[in-house]
């Protein structure tokens, strides 16, 4: 991960701070020991969507600007403010909770007002920003300290719908500097445009999947050099032979062709290893790649190790990731039909972790 930091910010400049995205558990990786690292290594703050998250960041001591880039709940605000939290607004009916809120309190809060700018997720729309300016305006215990939107398709630069979205986003910010106000983050990209698109860095960027390793789309491969910070490892359990023509597992989904030989790993859909990958994932055993074959269950996956020689019960075999990036998560994702994001959240989400020091 300090690899991949440091390549971003080579990439971005020092005139651009980093916002590294570490919401639901730090895409798996695990929140505080990823935070940890991250803010050793100098970043501005840290992106969440999650007040338990933010609870567990401040415990933990870290003090670190927070941004909560997905809204909020009302019942959250007083938390908000106890903790230091620097919301994004997502609408009309967010800011004016958030000034009622503040003006009973006293309280000087500071937010980042978030532009639809054509995601149609979350954000003011472009028609509604002369209210929510007008609302600032009237409210001046609230300090607008960041304008941002995020795009649809960040990793496509040249999308009519990625231009589009610029156009608005720097419509809205003519109108907000007319107004007199001059937020000092304003910020655009994701991983794909903090990569390939100059013109969206802006001060700010929120680099999410490219801090954990993994590539935004293919053309992201040429601008930058990435290292797999999750690797996902288990042990054989059982080794079987099977005979041609005998089911696999539940279905069966699978049937043999021949004779053929099973690693049984105890790893499944609850760890986060889906049925979804069933016919269509595959490991790495001994430096040699091995299908899966059957359906995955809850906790038992099995292999296909026929052009393996020596098998035996203990022997580890890479799920995900590994130290020369034999099994890309890129690549699992697809044949499960997911995207990398999912597979590490939900991969990372329960099992046991071990955070090594890179030499």
């Amino acid at each position: 991960m300090r690899e991949n930091l440091k390549a971003i910010k080579e990439l971005v400049g020092p005139q651009v701070s980093i916002l590294p995205v570490i919401k639901s558990e730090a895409y798996g990786h695990g929140l505080i020991p990823i935070a940890k690292v991250l803010a050793a290594e100098g970043v501005y703050g840290f992106g969440l969507s999650d007040l338990e998250e933010v609870q567990r960041i401040r415990e933990a001591g870290l003090a670190l600007p927070v941004i909560l880039l997905s809204g909020f709940e009302p019942s959250w605000l007083p938390e908000i403010v106890r903790l230091r939290v620097i919301p994004a607004v997502i609408d009309l009916y967010q800011l004016r909770l958030l000034a009622e809120f503040s003006k009973r309190q006293g309280k000087k809060v500071a937010l980042h007002l978030k532009i639809d700018t054509g995601m149609n997720r979350l954000g003011i729309h472009p028609s509604e920003l002369d209210q929510a300016l007008s609302l600032l305006e009237d409210n001046p215990q609230l300090e607008l300290s960041g304008v941002m939107s995020h795009l649809a398709a960040g990793e496509h630069p040249r999308a009519v719908i990625t231009r589009q979205q610029k156009a608005l986003f720097e419509e809205a910010l003519k109108e907000i500097k007319r107004r007199g106000f001059r937020p000092r983050f304003i910020h655009l990209a994701n991983s794909a445009a903090c990569i390939l698109d100059a013109k969206a860095r802006y001060n700010l960027v929120r680099p999410g999947l490219a801090l954990y390793g993994v590539y935004p789309g293919p053309e992201a491969r040429k601008k930058i050099k990435l290292k797999p910070v999750m690797t996902y490892k288990a042990r054989v359990l059982s080794v079987k032979e099977v005979a041609k023509g005998e089911g696999v597992g539940y279905g069966p989904l699978y049937r043999s062709q021949g004779p053929m030989k099973l690693a049984l790993v105890p790893v499944g859909y609850d760890d986060g290893y889906l049925r979804a990958l069933s016919n269509r994932g595959f490991a790495s055993l001994k430096g040699e790649r091995v299908p899966v074959v059957g359906a995955v269950s809850m906790r038992c996956t099995a292999f296909d190790v026929s052009a393996l020689k020596d098998v035996s019960p203990g022997d580890e075999i890479v799920l995900l990731g590994g130290e020369g990036g034999e099994v890309p998560v890129e690549e699992l994702a697809a044949r499960a039909g997911l995207i990398s994001y999912e597979l590490l959240c939900l991969l990372g989400r329960k099992v046991s972790k071990i955070y090594l020091r890179s030499s």
